[in-house]
């Protein structure tokens, strides 16, 4: 029954598909391999690292700080595991750049969890320890961390980045200025401008932003618009011709000068209409909450499947088993 729920209907492409097709399929299912089929038969794999490093006529002027994901969510060293499951379930994250004093000193990702909190927990429960250290969601994440993480810079050219996330294994690289935390970079990113150079540019979803609030700064204006624009980016093949509208307002309720600020996220298209509700200190990060609320009604719409609503129920089945 779990396999069934889970099942996800993969994308099928064929030897004679450009790439910007693949990179098209990749980007709006999320996903880092496609079968290659001919005659109805499997005759290969495309892999996102494949497609990316074999097209550098359209992308080998394209940076890391271009494409890029700024507002990075960061914890740290001594929050608990706890913390970044938390964290994690809440921000719709797979990975964690661990901080010190605002400076990069490790990465905490989904498999870090699994591998060294989980797992021997479920060895300990079978007696089968042997000496394995068994560690609690009250430890630091320091315990747990990847210590020599692989860094990009924002002037780095993304094929270059690509290449050394081949090398590593990698899907991700956090992109840093003097040690310090100024993005996330991932394959899905890299995919972004091969599609958007396919369509031409062309915008099917219009972004409408209206605020209520007492004071707004240009900078938070463009990191709003940043948000929507990754998520109109993401799924514009899918979602068909229509507005996304984004309306913010200030609850009573402070933090210190800071204003609780409420946003209503309405996507109304010719294939959808969906409403999310997000609810954060900045505009910026209530805009994302309310978008990641219409993003998994999307994905469980379509049966596209993901990380979102397989993610929180994994999240959440570790917070209540402890």
């Amino acid at each position: 029954v779990l396999a069934k729920t889970l099942a996800v209907k993969t994308p099928r492409i064929l030897p004679s598909d450009n790439l910007e097709k693949v990179a098209s399929q990749m980007l709006e299912k999320n996903l880092k391999g496609i079968p290659v089929t001919s005659g109805g038969r499997p005759v290969g794999l495309v892999a996102a690292t494949d497609v990316i490093l074999n097209s550098q006529n359209s992308l080998g002027k394209v940076e890391v700080g271009q494409v890029m994901t700024k507002d990075v969510i960061t914890i740290g060293s001594n929050d608990t595991i706890g913390k970044a499951i938390s964290l994690m379930r809440d921000e719709g994250v797979s990975r964690l750049p661990v901080v010190e004093g605002g400076r990069l000193v490790g990465i905490v990702t989904v498999s870090d969890i699994a591998e060294k909190v989980i797992k021997p927990r479920i060895k300990a429960s079978w007696g089968d320890v042997v000496g394995e250290r068994v560690r609690t969601l009250s430890n630091p994440v320091k315990s747990i961390m990847t210590r020599n993480v692989i860094t990009t810079q924002p002037r780095e050219k993304i094929v270059s980045a690509v290449e050394r996330m081949k090398v590593h294994g990698l899907s991700c690289l956090v992109a840093t200025e003097m040690n310090r935390v100024v993005g996330i970079f991932t394959l899905m990113d890299a995919l972004e401008p091969l599609v958007a150079r396919q369509e031409g540019e062309r915008r099917t979803i219009s972004i409408e932003v209206s605020y209520k609030l007492e004071r707004v700064d240009m900078d938070v204006k463009e990191s709003v618009l940043e948000v929507a624009e990754k998520f109109v980016q993401r799924f514009r093949k899918t979602l068909g011709h229509g507005v996304l509208s984004l309306y913010f307002k200030e609850h009573k309720e402070k933090h210190g000068d800071l204003k609780l600020i409420h946003c209503r996220a309405r996507l109304n298209s010719d294939r959808y209409q969906f409403v999310g509700i997000g609810e954060a200190w900045r505009p910026d990060l209530a805009a994302r909450t309310a978008l990641k609320v219409i993003e998994r009604q999307f994905l469980v719409r379509k049966e596209l499947a993901s990380k979102y609503p397989y993610g929180r129920e994994f999240f959440e089945s570790l917070t209540g088993a402890y």
